[in-house]
């Protein structure tokens, strides 16, 4: 009866901590969307053209699309981005705390080992990438619509998130919503064991430096850490994810896999289009690690009373 009623309670703890995540995910991502479509916009802006062609930077890029496409073209793809961080960033951040614990040897969370965080979070990432990525599929391409619409004129290829769910469905089958997951689950596997790793192993060293426990201070600290680690490290898996979840289909298709766009976007545009969207992925990465990572502390110390990691 004892292991049951522990299981049974480790279950409950556990879909109350997903409940904390994927509602600290969703508000903070849908607060930083304009950002996040920045950053697919400049990913995609001369995709495949040389180096010299001129390009827009992150505050001309914003001011085109607000004239061109207007204001609300920042919150298209609001739905599928709010369903993809209910179970992307849900999970993953869920998953996290009790993945650590079991690869650390350590009794306590405080000690465990840079190594078991690292693994943990690339395990959890990884994970509820694959799981999540046709809502990812969908929030690209309603973000890349209209830049499609004004580079050549052609109407949307979607007009909500139900309808493009429909649509890529009918016209490419089940599979298409899976494409770009290898990127995907590369990016997930690098940004969360990086940023999840460095904010949760950044909060004890800031803990221990401030000598005020699990302070506020300690958690804004380790969330600027975790957004500097996780823009650095997860922007290129960004660009070739972004670039192969918005190709078509069939003849459509830029590229024939992960290595094929690497090699393309390299030989076209040079080493540095990898990290194309840098500034706007950190400028999204900030505010975002910030307010999920305080909003899902908050809510779990409310619900659980205890602290997230």
């Amino acid at each position: 009866m004892l292991p049951s009623a522990m299981s049974t309670s480790s279950a409950v703890d556990f879909a109350k901590s997903l409940a904390c995540t994927a509602t600290s995910c969703s508000v903070a991502d849908s607060l930083c969307l304009p950002l996040d479509m920045l950053k697919v916009r400049m990913q995609l802006q001369n995709e495949l053209a040389p180096p010299g062609v001129p390009r827009l930077d992150l505050a001309a890029m914003a001011v085109h699309v607000a004239r061109t496409e207007g204001v609300g073209a920042f919150y298209v793809g609001l739905p599928a981005a709010v369903m993809r961080q209910s179970t992307y960033g849900g999970l993953c951040f869920a998953s996290y705390p009790v993945l650590r614990d079991a690869l650390s040897p350590s009794a306590t969370a405080a000690d465990a080992p840079l190594r078991a965080r690292i693994m943990a979070g690339a395990l959890a990432g990884a994970s509820a990438a694959a799981l999540a990525n046709p809502t990812d599929v969908v929030k690209v391409r309603l973000q890349a619509d209209g830049r499609l619409q004004a580079l050549e004129g052609t109407p949307p290829r979607y007009s909500s998130t139900g309808h493009a769910f429909a649509a890529i469905l009918r016209v490419e089958g089940l599979a298409a919503f899976w494409r770009g997951t290898l990127p995907n689950v590369q990016r997930a596997t690098v940004v969360n064991g990086a940023g999840i790793a460095a904010y949760d192993h950044s909060k004890q060293t800031a803990k221990d430096l401030l000598g005020e426990g699990d302070s506020l201070g300690a958690r804004f600290v380790a969330a600027l850490a975790g957004g500097v680690v996780t823009s650095l490290a997860g922007t290129p898996f960004d660009v070739l994810k972004t670039r192969m979840m918005n190709q078509g289909g069939g003849m459509q298709a830029k590229y024939m896999g992960t290595l094929s766009c690497a090699l393309a976007t390299v030989r076209a545009e040079g080493v540095l289009a990898l990290w194309k969207g840098l500034l706007p992925v950190y400028c999204r990465q900030a505010p975002f690690n910030m307010l999920n990572y305080l909003i899902m502390e908050q809510l779990t110390q409310l619900v659980l009373g205890k602290s997230g990691y």
